[in-house]
């Protein structure tokens, strides 16, 4: 890279906030005329040049150097490309073969409102292993497991808000579920035939084990790790789960993707 001429080199600002709205800077902007007087650029054309132009960026001043100050002719302010900016957090290049100074804006990172926090994945993981283990037993009891595992659908699962990539733990023909009809069918039986309710087994505990990690983005949230499920004769069976976690626009984090296997052996 070839090197900067002195307009594209300006001062250090400080600033409580930077803003990289192109908008902002034109808003941001106070110029007042100091001092004033005369150049000829042709002869016999004479036209006014004005010194000493103050810019202020959301009412702090800045600081030019004294080979990159701001000027006004006829009207016109003036400013250097460099110091301003570096005023915003950008990068200025010169390239002397096209006469060209480019602008270089970083992209902005747009915070999340409301990121999902650890404490909210737990949550829904014990609030997932309970249902669960609700439909076993009102189906055990001769209650209304239907409802119940449609009220776990309904309240941890996306459906509401389109479609849940749901790939069941043993599931042959119909491997992925994509719709919440084909997913009630895989936990209580159903239109599909290789569904024998997997909820339906005496489950009695749940436990998501601590092996597992969780990635977060902002509203949204990855998990991969270890569940036992308990069955009714105490014997703990270990499945490999990951879940896709979003939050919606009622604020409750919710499933999105459903993965379970189990454990590979030869």
């Amino acid at each position: 890279m070839e090197a900067r001429p002195k307009f594209l080199k300006g001062s250090a600002i400080k600033m409580k906030k930077k803003t990289t709205l192109l908008k902002g800077f034109v808003l941001g902007i106070l110029v007042t005329v100091l001092l004033s007087g005369t150049i000829a650029v042709a002869s016999p054309v004479v036209r006014e040049l004005f010194f000493g132009v103050n810019v202020a960026i959301n009412g702090e001043n800045m600081n030019f150097t004294e080979d990159s100050q701001p000027f006004i002719i006829d009207g016109r302010v003036f400013l250097p490309v460099g110091a301003m900016a570096e005023a915003f957090g950008f990068e200025a290049d010169w390239y002397p073969a096209t006469s060209t100074a480019n602008i270089t804006v970083p992209e902005a990172e747009i915070p999340s409102a409301n990121p999902i926090t650890p404490a909210e994945i737990t949550a829904l993981q014990v609030a997932w292993g309970q249902g669960l283990v609700a439909i076993s037993t009102a189906y055990a009891e001769g209650e209304d497991y239907a409802t119940i595992a449609q009220g776990v659908l309904d309240t941890l699962y996306g459906y509401v808000d389109g479609v849940v990539l749901f790939k069941p733990t043993i599931a042959q023909e119909v491997p992925f579920r994509f719709t919440e009809a084909s997913a009630a069918s895989y936990f209580i039986g159903g239109n599909i035939d290789e569904d024998t309710g997997f909820a339906l087994n005496p489950w009695t505990a749940v436990r998501f084990c601590n092996d597992g990690r969780y990635i977060i983005n902002g509203e949204t949230a990855l998990w991969m790790g270890s569940v036992y499920l308990t069955n009714g004769d105490g014997e703990e069976i270990r499945v490999e789960k990951s879940l896709g976690l979003y939050r919606d626009s009622n604020g409750d984090v919710r499933i999105q993707l459903h993965h379970s296997s189990v454990p590979f052996a030869e």
